[in-house]
């Protein structure tokens, strides 16, 4: 038993840490905001068909014939045929029910079209257009701008700089002199941006006849704020 002791006791001994002499790096590290407001210059429109129809081959054939519709109507708004896409067409059986029972209605096709609208100036003329013809609903409506990544990259800059103000504020009141800059680091998602990342919040709207329904929308497009942060850490002298 004694032995057992002390052998442990010596591992105890050889494993005692040194305490290091090494002072830490005296430093300070701050966070810099920048924010660039821009006018989207471009919007994303999706609109939708469907029918439903005692045959699928009826409800396919008419989603068809309203998609080429809508093609012939917006394509003199559209300057490449990139701006111009369409989906799949999707079919389901379609049901409803009445008092507790599914009942079975028909057979559903549906099929989408994307459009890329690049002169916002010719938006409200092509929304009356669109609306002349036989779509079941509006599925998406955003702004944004074409030059959505450099306006970014200026708020960043901003954003490094204004942590570099930050810094010397901080330093001053410290009585210390600035030192060089340690490291850089760009803050993203949410805590950079607040959710914005220079597009405005899509819409979405079902249109009952010709009447829209759901929540409405702006012809007139707002101002998109493009968000930075910078973390920046600098040494004191």
């Amino acid at each position: 038993m004694r032995t057992i002791l002390g052998c442990l006791s010596v591992l105890l001994v050889g494993c005692t840490p040194t305490t290091s002499t090494t002072a830490p790096p005296r430093q300070v590290t701050v966070v810099g905001y920048g924010k660039v407001s821009a006018y989207p210059d471009e919007a994303e429109i999706t609109v939708e068909v469907s029918f439903t129809k005692p045959k699928l081959k009826e409800a396919a054939a008419e989603v068809q014939a309203v998609i080429t519709q809508v093609n012939g109507v917006v394509k003199p708004f559209v300057k490449t045929e990139q701006d111009l896409r369409t989906s799949t067409v999707s079919t389901n059986k379609a049901y409803n029910y009445r008092n507790n029972k599914e009942i079975f209605t028909g057979f559903q096709a549906t099929q989408s079209l994307t459009v890329r609208l690049a002169d916002l100036k010719r938006l409200e003329p092509f929304m009356e257009a669109l609306l002349q013809t036989r779509i079941s609903s509006i599925r998406h409506l955003s702004y944004s701008h074409t030059q959505a990544d450099s306006l970014h990259r200026e708020a960043t800059l901003i954003a490094m700089r204004n942590s570099l103000k930050a810094a010397d504020k901080l330093c001053a009141g410290l009585g210390q002199k600035r030192g060089a800059v340690l490291q850089v680091e760009e803050k993203v998602g949410e805590e950079a941006s607040n959710g914005s990342w220079g597009t405005s919040q899509p819409v979405e709207m079902e249109l009952y006849g010709k009447v829209i329904g759901g929540r409405s929308f702006r012809l007139t497009p707002e101002l998109i704020e493009y968000a930075g942060a910078v973390q920046t850490v600098v040494a004191l002298e």
